[in-house]
């Protein structure tokens, strides 16, 4: 009979136990900020009784409904070993309860994650041992079917090696590369003393915000101050700008408009609180409207309008309407 499927290795390279102790209280979420969100388990696999998880992977690849491999994974590992269990995410039968957890406690287990279903829910809670599973299910599991010990598995998306090391808290786990831990331990605790430092400005109230200003300014956010109680539509339309005094009318772009103003993008500057009259493209309208440009954000100005006449109003109304119903329209019969 072949054994293909079946493999069990029964040691690991385990990292150094000091190695593993640094990590102690160390936040999955402080460490994952320095793992260019990599290596961290998705969030289908949560806590099932809220105990933190730290200690070498002792993985198990296992068919998705048995737990042949698990009870011998069981037997094999050592204290302090974290069971990874690859049951391929499904949640048809349990794979561990109550029973392999309490044998797991008598032989020094440091936890389980499962990328599958456990069950006894009510008493894995009362156990202190760390308990991560995909879900629960309630019937029983085979133990006939194939699998692997001690070989690269998959859990929350993640590749697991044995002998990685695993921190699991009430965020998530995050899986870590012996290589790797010792820079990772460095930048963690770094990263711990920067949120410090940011909840001690909250609380000093000195916290200083002009980091987003930057970022969106970078960026090149339109930010738009004027009222937003209308309904405001894309229109995507030309118009023409009358300034007093000028000669030229200057060509700009509607890029959207409401009953209480219009948002242009002009290539010529627009003066700050003057007043122009502007021409509106027949498919807003065909509709002339004095306005006073309020702000500016690079090549986009926002206009409110001003003095709007009742039969104005009625058009702007149905233009906002019809492009709120139909998107942009190529010529728009206004019916007035």
């Amino acid at each position: 009979m072949s054994n293909e499927g079946l493999y069990i290795f029964t040691s690991i390279n385990r990292p150094p136990r000091k190695l593993i102790d640094a990590f102690v209280g160390m936040p999955s979420a402080a460490i994952a900020d320095n793992m260019n969100r990599m290596s961290c388990m998705n969030a289908t696999i949560r806590p099932i009784n809220n105990l933190p998880l730290l200690g070498p992977a002792f993985t198990v690849k296992s068919h998705p409904d048995d737990n042949l491999l698990l009870q011998k994974a069981l037997d094999l590992a050592q204290p302090g070993d974290v069971l990874v269990v690859d049951a391929q995410g499904d949640l048809t039968n349990p794979v561990m309860g109550k029973l392999l957890a309490l044998w797991s406690k008598q032989r020094g287990i440091g936890g389980f994650i499962i990328d599958g279903a456990v069950r006894d829910i009510g008493a894995l809670r009362r156990m202190d041992v760390p308990i991560y599973a995909a879900g629960t299910a309630l019937t029983m599991s085979y133990k006939d079917r194939p699998g692997k010990i001690n070989v690269p598995v998959t859990c929350g998306g993640v590749v697991v090696n044995p002998g990685d090391i695993l921190v699991g808290d009430e965020d998530g786990i995050v899986v870590i590369n012996p290589r790797d831990a010792d820079d990772l331990l460095i930048q963690s605790k770094n990263k711990i003393r920067v949120e410090q430092k940011i909840m001690n400005d909250i609380e000093k109230g000195t916290l200083d915000r002009m980091w987003i200003e930057e970022a969106l300014k970078a960026r090149r956010a339109v930010i738009i101050n004027d009222n937003r109680n209308s309904p405001r539509v894309n229109v995507d339309a030309p118009v023409t700008i009358i300034i007093k005094g000028s000669a030229e009318p200057i060509h700009a772009t509607a890029i959207n408009m409401s009953m209480d103003g219009i948002l242009l993008q002009v290539e010529q500057p627009l003066e700050i609180l003057s007043q122009i009259r502007l021409c509106l493209s027949k498919e807003l309208g065909n509709i002339n409207i004095v306005a006073n440009v309020t702000w500016q954000q690079y090549n986009n100005f926002g206009c409110e309008f001003v003095d709007i006449a009742e039969e104005v109003r009625a058009i702007l109304d149905h233009v906002i309407y019809r492009h709120s119903q139909f998107g942009r329209l190529e010529c728009l019969d206004i019916g007035y």
